[in-house]
């Protein structure tokens, strides 16, 4: 089965829960089921059939039925389904939607948008899969509490996860000066930048720069800067820009051509039709008020 475009094109819009969560969609063997892209919400994948090979920065893990898949915020992932009919429950949300002023928030949930601690990327905990279980079936059959209980259904598979599901080492990426860099690109990846700019900013040569970069990430750094400045031209279609010209022109591409055809292997659809499409979604939203 070929990848839904439609599903990578609607835009997320949480609702009263700050949860958005996708219903399954069976993938043939070795399709893929989402291609390689990053962003700053979490993402919890709930295999109910099949199974799927998921590649997380520089390493690649297996997500069987009946496990759950933990993608964090901003780290890039791509996933491959293994076996005919594979198919996953996606739950999204933004972690920072979930702050308030209680001091576990500050010492549990603010850390992992700032991506200094690191759970286990696949887990079969019993207890967590029926956490998750509960919280999907609230989401499908509940009532006018469910986007309560739901909220609450999220606080407990976190704190699940920090109990069973906290790596004792964190990650290449919570290094401090690595974040640094990362931060630095994020914030600066449309204009105009290089490995060799990057690495003589940081102190670096420019070989030993790439290959860090590489054993980190699991890309070379303009890879990764360009995938940054693709999701930044499809945040700004997602605003309503109209003009491919114009996503261009702020996006750091120097070749329209380039830019067009990075664009559609990412997303697998070309920057007009996006457009095209996002306005279709942004119609009917509008007339759904």
């Amino acid at each position: 089965m070929a990848l839904d475009a439609n599903k990578e094109l609607t835009p997320v819009l949480y609702g009263e829960s700050a949860v958005k969560i996708l219903k399954p969609i069976a993938f043939s063997k070795n399709a893929p089921c989402f291609r390689m892209h990053w962003h700053e919400r979490i993402e919890l994948l709930y295999v109910v059939s099949g199974s799927i090979s998921i590649r997380l920065n520089n390493s690649e893990v297996t997500a069987r039925a009946g496990s759950l898949a933990v993608i964090p915020p901003e780290k890039i992932h791509m996933g491959t389904a293994l076996e005919d009919g594979t198919a996953y429950y996606t739950i999204m949300f933004d972690v920072s939607s979930f702050y308030n002023s209680a001091f576990a928030s500050r010492v549990l949930l603010e850390p992992i948008t700032e991506k200094t601690v690191d759970f286990l990327p696949v887990t079969s905990d019993p207890e967590i899969i029926f956490a998750v279980k509960r919280l999907i079936n609230e989401e499908q059959n509940g009532d006018n509490s469910s986007s309560l209980i739901i909220i609450s259904g999220i606080y407990l598979i976190l704190g699940l996860l920090y109990r069973k599901c906290l790596l004792e080492k964190p990650s290449l990426l919570s290094d401090e000066r690595f974040r640094d860099i990362l931060k630095y690109i994020s914030e600066n990846c449309c204009n105009e930048i290089s490995s060799f700019s990057l690495s003589r900013r940081f102190g670096y040569s420019e070989e030993y720069f790439c290959r860090r970069f590489k054993c980190v990430t699991g890309l070379t750094p303009m890879s990764y800067i360009n995938i940054l400045r693709l999701e930044k031209a499809k945040k700004l279609i997602d605003k309503g820009e109209k003009q491919v010209s114009a996503v261009f022109a702020e996006t750091g591409f120097s070749d329209m051509s380039y830019f067009t055809k990075r664009f559609k292997k990412h997303f697998g659809i070309t920057p007009s039709m996006y457009i095209k499409k996002a306005g279709e979604v942004n119609r009917r939203l509008y007339n759904a008020e």
